[in-house]
């Protein structure tokens, strides 16, 4: 299944899929069942990806030190806000979800 131009897998009713940024490749994680992703984690996440260099600019701004970090997941919670989980570029540490809006 392809949303926004990323193409996406079913893993027991969890979609996953890769996007290329600007920040390197991404793993986007969407709930839903076996016939497709939920249509708000769907929708939030074409949101997200109409100015997606922005949006993460965005993200990170809220991590301290955000210029250590890199972007490395994309998932909506259960409210349909995206959430971006971010790595430490020195130490390999992964942060907790960064909520968008």
């Amino acid at each position: 299944m392809e949303i926004a131009g990323v193409q996406f897998s079913d893993e027991g009713g969890l979609w996953i899929g890769q996007l290329d940024t600007d920040f390197g490749p991404m793993e986007v994680m969407l709930s839903g069942d076996s016939n497709g992703p939920s249509d708000g984690h769907a929708d939030a996440f074409r949101r997200f990806v109409e100015n997606l260099s922005r949006n993460l600019l965005q993200v990170r701004k809220q991590v301290r030190l955000g210029f250590l970090f890199s972007p490395i997941r994309i998932a909506p919670n259960n409210e349909n806000r995206v959430g971006v989980q971010f790595r430490n570029k020195i130490t390999g540490r992964q942060i907790g979800m960064y909520f968008w809006n």
